[in-house]
């Protein structure tokens, strides 16, 4: 567990629609090995009591990463779930970085990730895996205190608030 601890931590996005593209360069980066991958796939619904749920859980886990990872492709810009992350990424003032899985058709995407900020990298599982790494020093990941709870149970709308 201690070497878990000092190894950065990346949170990884992409449209649920580019899966098929994004499951072998996702395979290459765990296979690297020196840095944790937390891939954040959803689907359904943005706008309902099920995807505010989803959002207070992936809101937590991306207080856990370094930096942020968007694999882009045609219709990231289109999907909410890869928008809000990226959003709520940049609110975390995480380094994010964009490394397109179709560069001949994601112009929109790459104009967003652009507009937050984000570094674009090419789509080498060595290059990208070397960025997270020298992304900034390995943190602990936040405890969980009261305030966290709170805010997650505001988030969810919860009744027992």
């Amino acid at each position: 567990m201690h070497g878990e601890k000092t190894r950065q931590r990346v949170f990884l996005t992409f449209a649920a629609d580019d899966l098929p593209l994004a499951r072998p360069v996702t395979a290459r980066l765990r296979a690297a090995g020196t840095v944790v991958f937390d891939q954040a796939l959803t689907g359904g619904p943005f706008v309902s009591a099920r995807g505010e749920i989803i959002r207070a859980s992936l809101l937590a886990r991306l207080r856990r990463c370094t930096s942020a990872l968007c694999l882009y492709g045609a219709r990231t810009h289109e999907d909410d779930w890869v928008r809000w992350a990226l959003t709520s990424a940049t609110e975390l003032e995480l380094p994010l970085f964009g490394a397109a899985l179709t560069p001949h058709h994601a112009r929109d995407a790459e104009r967003l990730l652009v507009r937050l900020g984000a570094e674009l990298l090419p789509l080498d599982s060595d290059h990208i895996v070397a960025c997270a790494e020298a992304a900034g020093p390995a943190r602990d990941p936040r405890p969980v205190d009261v305030t966290t709870i709170a805010e997650a149970l505001h988030l969810m709308r919860h009744s027992n608030r």
